[in-house]
């Protein structure tokens, strides 16, 4: 009778939680979906403060949106594929004007589940994804764990990546200059959430990211934090995360301030809103 309530107990929460696979809008969990399922996603990040005492910029925002196709192969293993746009809006001291900068590129997603948050002590899953577009190629690998117990979800993402990209600027002479930089960032994600309805989530989000290049070594290792939001009505999903910077643990000379605000802006917002087939 017992391991019968255990089964019933666990259903129940997998079927109202986990109909899709992301109950964070930034940390990924391990679940992947079933054998057929599919799932629309829709992701907006929108960021802006890219100026400060060490920041080139007088005005500096992102706005970053992925739409998902994902779909269940069955064996604990799943894929999706990716349409991504990069909007990039600043001014800088080198000009009175606003520029803008538009990047395009595709994505593939493979993730294998290797053992289930609920059933097991501890899930885990494994996550590889590359990303190709007219000036960038990148490889991100994750390491998935969670835990779910009947109203608290904590999940924890050690991310580690390989990036090539085209930068164009101008140079001393004022003359236009392009060359391909290579970096290989390390990034950590930890996400808490606690039920207080079946279908309705709130906690905090954690990210720390490390940027590491070929030209400067670790250049800093910023913390982002803040509050978090999941909502399930039906098929549809939402997540909503706010995460403003809050510091810079390792200083260097390409980011010598508290916060990083050439690399990156002083808060992030990232919406997901999705429906499940």
């Amino acid at each position: 009778m017992k391991n019968i309530l255990t089964f019933l107990f666990i259903l129940s929460i997998t079927s109202v939680s986990f109909g899709q696979d992301r109950l964070f809008a930034y940390t990924y969990q391990t679940n992947v979906l079933n054998k057929g399922d599919f799932d629309i996603e829709f992701q907006n990040t929108f960021s802006t403060g890219k100026v400060g005492a060490y920041s080139p910029y007088v005005f500096g925002q992102h706005l970053d949106q992925r739409v998902e196709f994902e779909v269940g192969l069955g064996r604990k293993v799943q894929t999706a594929f990716y349409l991504n746009s990069e909007l990039f809006n600043f001014g800088d001291t080198s000009s009175t004007e606003l520029n803008q900068e538009l990047k395009i590129s595709f994505s593939n997603e493979w993730k294998w589940k290797l053992s289930d948050p609920m059933a097991n002590k501890i899930g885990i899953a494994l996550y590889e994804e590359l990303e190709v577009g007219g000036n960038n190629f990148e490889s991100e690998t994750k390491i998935i764990f969670d835990k779910r117990w009947q109203k608290d979800l904590v999940a924890f993402n050690i991310v580690g990546k390989y990036e090539i990209e085209k930068e164009v600027f101008r140079d001393g002479a004022n003359k236009t200059v392009a060359e391909w930089t290579h970096s290989s960032p390390v990034e950590f994600y930890l996400g808490y959430l606690h039920f207080i309805k079946p279908d309705i989530g709130l906690g905090i989000e954690l990210r720390n990211n490390n940027d590491i290049t070929k030209e400067d070594g670790w250049v800093n290792s910023l913390v982002f934090a803040g509050p978090t939001a999941h909502i399930s009505v039906d098929k549809f999903f939402a997540n909503i995360s706010v995460l403003p910077q809050i510091a810079n643990l390792h200083k260097t000379d390409a980011a010598p301030g508290n916060r990083d605000l050439n690399g990156y802006e002083a808060i992030e917002i990232r919406a997901l809103i999705g429906y499940s087939f």
